[in-house]
This record gives structure tokens, sequence and C-alpha cells, in this order.
């Protein structure tokens, strides 16, 4: 097939740190040309430019990454053979939040989906297009994954230390780790929120290749988000880079939480630093002794190219 895959425009394509979408298009991009098929990306603002690299590429399959681009949906459906959407939105199962930035809007022409078809990442984002009257026929479980072979692994850990990397935003809670000294924080800062900027332990936003030599390099992650759409990405790289998981019940919905190396912090406890530290503390002791395991488990449940191979071109093939 021919594929297009729709970029926001905002940063390049793979990024250089931050950037779960950008990502995400740049490892679907590499891993369905290993597998034979013509992938362009287009990453533009320009919502002209988009409409005119859409209809002069002639493409099988073109697959929308950026809700801010809904306006051109009617643009599009006649350009190619067919038309995907994924919102990466995290509140889309939570309409309580769409106010405060007006997604309700997008979502209304998301669930008008007539003539183009929804992948969604989660059964809960499903369920949400569902109640609000899209077609249940074009709303497909589409589970997002990584491509494991960047990332560095190590049998053993070289620091007896805590991972927490993503966006550092209120919604992914950091300022609740933030008082403990074996934690370190890596990514982009988000102006004005809770988090000491000033934290010691906080490395900044380190570019792409260094993260996927670091990540490794700790005994385990944490994540404590408010709210995730499924869980996310940054989750599934450090299981496939040998690390255990401490993380919120919204970050585990796709996680085996029977594994001893996923613990789930109740939502009852979150702010209760005594036993999230414990928690991260024997979690670390654990995880060391299973990273081989871990890693195993993050490539069988979260690879891409198993995804991609076996789910993902499937249902565009059916398509067309």
């Amino acid at each position: 097939m021919k594929i297009a895959l729709i970029g926001p425009g905002i940063m390049e394509i793979p990024p250089d740190g931050w950037g779960a979408v950008e990502m995400l298009i740049w490892d679907y991009t590499v891993i369905l040309r290993e597998l034979g098929h013509r992938v362009e990306i287009i990453n533009t603002p320009d919502r002209d430019l988009i409409k005119f690299e859409v209809e002069h590429g002639k493409y099988d399959v073109v697959h929308l990454h950026y809700d801010v681009f809904h306006d051109i949906i009617d643009d599009l459906v006649p350009l190619c053979k067919a038309l995907v959407v994924s919102s990466h939105y995290p509140y889309v199962n939570t309409p309580h939040m769409w106010g405060r930035d007006g997604y309700g809007a997008i979502a209304q022409r998301y669930a008008a989906n007539r003539n183009f078809h929804i992948f969604c990442s989660s059964q809960k984002d499903f369920d949400t297009w569902v109640e609000l009257g899209a077609n249940p026929s074009r709303v497909w479980l589409s589970k997002l994954g990584v491509r494991p072979y960047p990332y560095k692994f190590d049998e053993f850990a070289s620091w007896d230390r805590t991972l927490c990397f993503s966006q550092i935003v209120d919604r992914k809670r950091q300022y609740l780790l933030e008082d403990i000294d074996s934690v370190d924080f890596m990514g982009r800062m988000e102006f004005g929120g809770k988090f000491n900027r000033k934290n010691k332990n906080y490395k900044g936003e380190v570019i792409r290749e260094k993260l996927n030599e670091y990540i490794t390099c700790y005994s385990n992650m944490a994540l404590l988000s408010e709210v995730e759409n499924t869980t996310p990405l940054v989750i599934k790289e450090g299981l496939i880079c040998g690390l255990g998981i401490v993380c919120s019940e919204t970050v585990a919905p796709e996680l085996d939480t029977s594994k001893p190396w996923i613990d789930v912090i109740p939502e009852n406890k979150i702010n209760n630093i005594d036993h999230v530290l414990k928690v991260i503390e024997n979690n670390k002791q654990v995880s060391k002794q299973h990273r081989k395991e871990i890693r195993e488990y993050g490539i069988n449940e979260f690879g891409l190219e198993n995804i991609l191979a076996y789910e993902y071109i499937p249902k565009l093939q059916s398509l067309l």
C-alpha cells in the first residue's frame, strides 16, 4: 500500500527529544517500510499544503494523527481511497474536561464518521465515540506500540534509581514524586505547572539518542498520571528496556498487573508519599531480578512490528 501519515507540524519527525506522537509516526514509518509498504510523512501546520500533498500523492490510505485538523476531513476524504483518524488527546474518555479547550466540537466531528474510520487506542475511547453517535463499524481498536531496537538493553541496572520520564505537566503529576530523592525526572516542562523547576533531580529534556541509552540504566520507572486514554508509550519503552513499573490506575489499563514487577498505586493512596516510596523501593528490588523477563514481556505485548503486521495492516487492507 501507499500510505500517508499526517503529523501535527509542530516539531520535526523524528523528534530530538520529547514528542510522543511524532515518535509514534516515525516508528510506524520505519516498520511499515520494512514490511514493504510505501510510506510518506506529511508534517506541516499548513492545511492547504496538506490537501495539496494528499491530492497529488494518490495514496491508498491517509492516516491523520492530529485532532486540530478535523476541519479538513471532508476535504481529504475524496482525495484518497481510505481515510483513518486517530485522536491522541488524553481526555477523549472524560467529556467533562472538554470545555477547558473546546474539544467538544472536534469530538462531534469525529463522531460523524460516515465516510472515514476512527482508530482508537483504548476500549474507553471506543465506548466514548460510540456513545457520541459514531458508527461502531467504523470505530476500531488499534493498540499503540514501540519499536524495540533503538533502545539499549542491559541485563543489570547501572543506577539504583527510578526514572520518571514524560512531558512534565500537571496531569502527569510528577509533582507527587519530587520529594523522593531517588527519582530522576526527564522531559519537556510545562511553564507554570506545580512541579518545581529547580528540583535537583530534573535532568531536562534529554535528546532522543541519549534517552534511548539512558532508560535501561535505571532500576524501574514511575508515572502517576491523573488522566491517560491508555497506557502511555513511555511505560512501554520502560518495559522494553527492562524496567519494572510503578504507576497510577489510569496508566495501567494495558498492563498485566499480576506481574511481580508491575505495581499500581490506588487513587486513594496516590498522595501518601510514604506508601508510594515504599512501593517504589520494593518494586525496584524485584525488578532488578527480572530484567530479561520484563523486556520479553514488553516486546511480546507492545513490540510495534507485531502490532502493525498482524493488526494494523490487515485493518487497512480491509478498507481497500
